[in-house]
C-alpha cells in the first residue's frame, strides 16, 4: 500500500540524483512520485526508452505520469495494457516488463490516498514547427509529418475538441481535492516564463483556452501542472512545479490552512495576485 505521495514537473528523461536524493529514506514499497507530464519514458521510441524504463523501474517506487506534449500516449507504443490500479482507484496504462512505471489516461477520476482527483494531459509543442523543419518536414503532406521517431514531436500531444469535450463530460459533476494537468488554463499561463525566441502568434493555446473554461466547471480544491519549468506557486490553491518535490499531504495542508499570509521563502509567481 502506498502512503508516500509525491509529486514533480517534467523530468524529460533526466532522473538524476537530485531525484532520488530527494527520496532518500523514503520506503520504495510505500512511495509513488507522480510526474506531471513529459516523464521522458516514451520519446526515442527505442532501446533508449528501454533503458530508462529499464533503470528507473527497479529503483522499486512507482512512478506516475500525467501525459505530457514531449512523449507518445502510451496507448500508441507497443506492450501498454489499461489496467485497474488499486493504489489510485482508477485505470492506467502499464506495460508487463516495467510494472513500476503507470501512466494516468489522457482524462480521468482517481482516488489516490485520501485525495479525489482529475487528470488532464496533454498541451502545444511551442517548438512543434522548429522539430518538423530540423527533420526536413514542411508540411502535412510529408510521410514523415506523422513519425515521431523522425521529427520528435508527436500529431497527437494535445486533446482534440472531441476528447476535450468528452473529457468535460466526464469529469463533471465531481469534487476533487486536487486537479493535475501538464499545461494550466489560459489565464494562468507564466507569460514571464514564455521563451522570447517564439512567435507567440502561431502558438496553439485551444487546451489552454479550453481548461480556463472548465475550471469554472469542475468544483477543485488545489490546481497542480508542469509544462513550463518553473517552481513556484501561480495563484492562491495553484502551483507549478519542475524540479522540486513534494508531497501531496504537505501542499494539501499548506492550502487547507491559507489565509492570505504564506511562508516567506515559498516562491510565488509574479501574476500570484491576479484572478
Amino acid at each position: 500500500m502506498i502512503t508516500n505521495w509525491l509529486v514533480r514537473g517534467d523530468t524529460h528523461g533526466g532522473f538524476s540524483y537530485s531525484t532520488w536524493g530527494s527520496l532518500v529514506g523514503y520506503v520504495p514499497e510505500k512511495t509513488a512520485l507522480i510526474i506531471l507530464g513529459d516523464a521522458g519514458f516514451n520519446f526515442y521510441l527505442n532501446k533508449f526508452d528501454d533503458r530508462l524504463k529499464s533503470e528507473v523501474n527497479a529503483r522499486g517506487i512507482k512512478i506516475y505520469c500525467v501525459r505530457g506534449n514531449h512523449e507518445a500516449r502510451p496507448q500508441d507504443v507497443e506492450g501498454y495494457k489499461l489496467v485497474h490500479d488499486d493504489d489510485v482507484n482508477g485505470e492506467v496504462y502499464v506495460q508487463d516488463e516495467y510494472p513500476n512505471i503507470r501512466f494516468f489516461k489522457d482524462w480521468g477520476k482517481y482516488r489516490i490516498g485520501k485525495y479525489r482527483v482529475a487528470v488532464i494531459g496533454g498541451a502545444y509543442s511551442v517548438d512543434k514547427w522548429w522539430r518538423l523543419q530540423r527533420a526536413g518536414v514542411q508540411n502535412k503532406l510529408d510521410k514523415n509529418y506523422f513519425n515521431p521517431k523522425k521529427t520528435g514531436w508527436f500529431y497527437n500531444e494535445q486533446l482534440s475538441t472531441e476528447e476535450m469535450a468528452q473529457a468535460e463530460k466526464d469529469l463533471s459533476g465531481a469534487q476533487y481535492d486536487f486537479v493535475f494537468t501538464h499545461t494550466c488554463p489560459y489565464s494562468w499561463m507564466p507569460t514571464d516564463l514564455f521563451l522570447s525566441s517564439i512567435d507567440q502568434s502561431t502558438v496553439d493555446n485551444s487546451m489552454e483556452k479550453w481548461l480556463d473554461q472548465l475550471r469554472y466547471k469542475i468544483d477543485w480544491g488545489i490546481w497542480l501542472f508542469g509544462h513550463y519549468h518553473a517552481d513556484r506557486l501561480e495563484r492562491p490553491f495553484v502551483e507549478q512545479y519542475y524540479r522540486d518535490i513534494d508531497s501531496l499531504d504537505n501542499i494539501y495542508d499548506r492550502w487547507d490552512s491559507y489565509t492570505g499570509e504564506l511562508n516567506w521563502w515559498l516562491i510565488k509567481s509574479p501574476n500570484f495576485y491576479k484572478d
